[in-house]
C-alpha cells in the first residue's frame, strides 16, 4: 500500500489527532462558520479539538487530491449523513470517521466510498449483540472464540465493515447489520466483494485498540493506497 497511488486506488489517510486540546486554533481557521458552531457545541475539549482537526485535516488533504485551494473545500450533509462535496470539488466521492484521536479520511474519486474506525471496546456482551443483531454466521464465529479480548475486537471489526459498507452504499447501518461480512480477506487492504457484484470491503492495518474498514460501490478490485498522516502537518503553518 503506501506509495503515490493511481487514478484507480481508493485512497485512505490515518489521521493523528493528538495533541493539546487548547491548541486548535490553525484547524479552526479552515473550517466554517457552522462547523465551528458546531465543535463549540460540544463541552468536551478533546472531543471539539478532534472534530476541529479532523475537518480541517480532511479539507487539506481534500484540497491536495483535487488541486484546488482549501477555501473552495466544501460539503453538505446527504443522505444519511453521508458527507458530499459541493462546487469545484462535485463529484468526488469520499468519506470521514473519527474514534478518539484518530479519524480515516478516505477518497474514491468517480467510485462511492465509506471508511469506518472503531476504537476496540465492548459495546456491552459482544457475543449477545452479535446473535440478536448479526448474520447468523458471524454470531457463530464469535462463539468460537474465547471470551474477553478476542470477542471485542472480532466485534468492532464486523461493525467497521458493515458501517463502511452502509456509508459506501448511503444507506442506514441499520439495514446493513444483518448483511453478513465475516469472511476474512486474504490480507488488510485486500477488497473483496460482499452482497453480490458491486460491492467490495478491506479491512485496514489501523493496528491496536482500532478496527478499521473501507468499503466501494460500483468497483470490487484494485488497490487501497493507505497512509497515515498528523494534522499538525497538514494544518499548522510552519
Amino acid at each position: 500500500m503506501g506509495g503515490a497511488g493511481g487514478g484507480d486506488a481508493v485512497r485512505v489517510w490515518d489521521v493523528d489527532l493528538s495533541g493539546d486540546a487548547g491548541a486548535a486554533g490553525p484547524a479552526a481557521g479552515l473550517l466554517t462558520d457552522a462547523e465551528r458552531a458546531r465543535a463549540a457545541r460540544l463541552a468536551d475539549p478533546v472531543r471539539r479539538a478532534a472534530l476541529l482537526r479532523s475537518h480541517a485535516a480532511a479539507r487539506r488533504l481534500l484540497a491536495g487530491h483535487l488541486r484546488l485551494p482549501p477555501g473552495e473545500i466544501g460539503w453538505t450533509a446527504g443522505p444519511n449523513g453521508k458527507p458530499a462535496l459541493t462546487g469545484a470539488g462535485r463529484g468526488c466521492e469520499w468519506n470521514l470517521s473519527r474514534s478518539g484521536l484518530r479519524a480515516l479520511v478516505a477518497v474514491g474519486g468517480a467510485a462511492p466510498v465509506g471508511v469506518d474506525l472503531q476504537a476496540e471496546h465492548p459495546h456491552g456482551d459482544p457475543l449477545a449483540l452479535a446473535r440478536r443483531f448479526f448474520a447468523p454466521a458471524e454470531a457463530a464465529q464469535l462463539a468460537a472464540l474465547p471470551p474477553g479480548g478476542a470477542r471485542v475486537r472480532r466485534l468492532c471489526l464486523l461493525l467497521a465493515r458493515k458501517e463502511a459498507w452502509a456509508k459506501a452504499a448511503g444507506g442506514r447501518l441499520l439495514d446493513f447489520l444483518r448483511r453478513d461480512v465475516g469472511a476474512d480477506p486474504a490480507a488488510p487492504g485486500t477488497p473483496r466483494p460482499v452482497g453480490g457484484a458491486g460491492h467490495a470491503v478491506a479491512d485496514l492495518p489501523i493496528g491496536p485498540g482500532y478496527a478499521a474498514a473501507v468499503a466501494t460501490t460500483g468497483r470490487t478490485n484494485g488497490r487501497i493506497d493507505y497512509r497515515s498522516c498528523d494534522w499538525r502537518d497538514l494544518c499548522v503553518p510552519n
